[in-house]
């Protein structure tokens, strides 16, 4: 008759050995109770999403644009795509980023940034004479679009780097992926969220009326500037699981880097308003 520490023994081989209780049909006896290894057993971490072949951005079996709507698509799934965004290089995630994420850091900065054109309420457009020394409009809208571009450059590096080095520090070494490329990854996937949301904030703000009510107002802060970032959170916090990161440390991989993300982002754009010339009065 074996000892308990001997079912555990038995078990503890299967494990190590990734059998299958297929493979693995020896039963010992604790008394007169069968041990076997349980049906349902994985040695990975709790999150193991299933592998559901490639990204769609890198199938190169799709044409480019169906490639680009579906990995857009798929950010609002993370589960789904999280084997894919672990296991890959960086050179097809860096072209998609530039594809998905720099038209929205050109526009967002267009309508707070622009000096020579006021963006009023419902939408109305007036050009305002006399205003940043007599610039040409078209230059001073690609000033805004290049002032857009630095920002959200350096605010999403803000969040990338703190990301990816936390990432690697909470990893537990239980998977063969590299977390650091795993999160430069996650991070150009999920780049263009906040942007977009962005340009959406003020494209609505432009909207509204000239006295709108502060409910939608609110209602366009948290859904268009909040929301975005609470689905890169999600993102950050499914990768960091992934990785064998729990409880407190999962929180810090996933929370963290956007604090630092937001507060950079607040700064800099205090500090480009203080760096332009004053608006004139209206």
């Amino acid at each position: 008759m074996a000892k308990l520490s001997e079912s555990r023994g038995c078990a503890e081989t299967c494990r190590r050995a990734g059998a299958s209780v297929a493979r693995c049909r020896r039963a010992w006896y604790i008394g007169a109770v069968p041990y076997t290894e349980p049906e349902g057993y994985r040695p990975e971490p709790p999150l193991d999403p299933q592998a559901n072949g490639p990204l769609g951005w890198e199938d190169e079996a799709l044409p480019w644009h169906t490639r680009l709507a579906r990995t857009l698509s798929a950010t609002f799934a993370p589960l789904d795509t999280l084997h894919a965004v672990a296991n890959g290089t960086i050179a097809p995630a860096l072209r998609f980023m530039l594809l998905s994420t720099l038209p929205w850091m050109l526009l967002w900065a267009i309508i707070p940034f622009t000096h020579t054109l006021s963006f009023g309420p419902s939408f109305r457009v007036a050009v305002i004479p006399g205003a940043s020394g007599g610039m040409p409009i078209e230059l001073d809208v690609v000033r805004a679009m290049a002032i857009g571009v630095a920002l959200s450059g350096l605010t999403q590096l803000s969040w990338a780097l703190p990301f990816v080095s936390l990432l690697a520090g909470f990893a537990d070494g239980s998977r063969t992926e590299d977390p650091k490329r795993a999160g430069w990854r996650t991070a150009l996937y999920r780049m263009w969220v906040v942007p977009f949301g962005m340009t959406l904030f003020f494209v609505a703000t432009s909207a509204l009326p000239a006295e709108p009510n502060d409910f939608v107002v609110e209602l366009a802060l948290l859904g268009f500037q909040m929301l975005p970032r609470m689905l890169v959170l999600v993102h950050c916090h499914v990768m960091a699981r992934y990785f064998g990161a729990d409880g407190y440390g999962a929180m810090a991989v996933s929370v963290v880097p956007l604090v630092v993300q937001w507060a950079v982002g607040l700064w800099l754009q205090d500090l480009a308003v203080s760096l332009l010339p004053a608006m004139p009065p209206a």
